[in-house]
């Protein structure tokens, strides 16, 4: 059976991505890109550029760190100054996968409606240029509500396992049950 993330090479979706905290985003995001020929862009909200092995970023084409100890956006509230470089990556990518390592930071930082927009009008971009976008968040962090709200905006989701080597997809298509990372 292939690893997850193999299977996600050739997908052209949006997932949110359920993950403890510290379940391992970055290395699922690392594993993704390798086995996409693609680019792939991580935006950063948890981890700033100093905290991040360079060995667990090594496949992936970009990372924006948006952190407060960043050099580049000031905070995972500035969404805005998170979009600008995205769609700058959307635009010059031909297949590209996007992964956002926490929506949870960037709900502790901006409005639940400004996030919501933000993740809308990237899902679309996303979708429009035929990429992979996954956007991971810690369920248990936010009220059940929000969960299924935020749900609605992903064509399936992925569910990382506590030490984040395994992974099951819930999604047309999808392998069944727990498989590799």
């Amino acid at each position: 059976m292939a690893s997850i993330s193999e299977w996600l090479a050739g997908e052209a979706s949006s997932y949110i991505l359920y993950a403890p905290p510290m379940g391992g985003v970055t290395a699922f995001s690392n594993a993704v890109g390798a086995d996409r020929a693609d680019e792939t862009l991580l935006v950063s909200a948890t981890h700033g550029e100093d905290a991040t092995p360079t060995e667990a970023t090594a496949s992936l084409s970009s990372v924006l760190y948006c952190t407060p100890t960043s050099d580049g956006v000031s905070t995972p509230g500035d969404l805005t100054g998170i979009s600008m470089p995205v769609s700058e990556f959307l635009k010059r990518s031909s297949s590209p996968a996007v992964f956002i390592d926490s929506v949870t930071t960037l709900l502790y930082y901006a409005e639940d409606a400004s996030v919501f927009r933000f993740l809308s009008v990237l899902t679309a971009h996303i979708r429009r240029n035929d990429g992979l976008g996954v956007f991971a968040m810690t369920p248990d962090a936010h009220h059940e509500q929000t969960v299924r709200t935020f749900e609605q905006l992903f064509d399936g989701r992925i569910e990382l396992d506590a030490d984040g080597e395994r992974a099951r997809v819930d999604a047309p298509g999808a392998p069944e049950g727990w498989q590799p990372r």
